[in-house]
């Protein structure tokens, strides 16, 4: 037997916020209105992923698996957080807006 050639390991190259649809920061241009429409529209889709997942789980379709349907309902989760967390700043900024004098 010859030993297997083994070729050099090639670097693993992390996506960037853009290339996922990560976050847009309100500092970067975006009205704050859209970053908030963003982020409730990706809790709509992450959350429609889940369900759909899990409900082809549940009935026993052997090309979605148990890991999968869990990581698709911690991305919902996460998404409905970001939006809430933004959603909070929002109300939290307009209060501090109408507190203050004039």
């Amino acid at each position: 037997m010859s030993p297997a050639a083994i070729g050099p390991i090639a670097p693993i190259a992390l996506p960037t916020g853009s290339e996922v649809g990560g976050p847009r920061r309100v500092g970067d241009g975006a009205a704050f209105g859209d970053v908030l429409g963003d982020a409730i529209a990706s809790a709509r889709a992450n959350e429609a992923t889940a369900t759909d997942l899990a409900a082809r789980f549940a009935e026993g379709d052997t090309s979605v698996g148990i890991h999968e349907t869990v990581i698709a309902a911690e991305k919902a989760n996460v998404s409905l957080r970001y939006a809430t967390t933004l959603k909070n700043k929002l109300v939290e900024a307009y209060r501090e807006l109408m507190a203050t004098q004039v």
